[in-house]
């Protein structure tokens, strides 16, 4: 069963590469696109689980 303390941990282990990879790629790029929207979805789930466990 993932926890909410799984969820946040893996999505704060997603953020870091994901940056580091967006800033990497080309500006306008479809992938620079898909890493940034991936980086912001984890903060999203690590402040939701942060939310709900409170």
């Amino acid at each position: 069963m993932i926890t909410f303390h799984a969820l946040g941990y893996w999505g704060l282990l997603a953020i870091p590469p994901a940056l580091l990879a967006a800033r990497l790629l080309p500006a306008g790029s479809p992938a620079r696109r898909t890493l940034t929207r991936a980086a912001l979805g984890a903060l999203l789930l690590i402040a939701a689980a942060t939310a709900l466990s409170s």
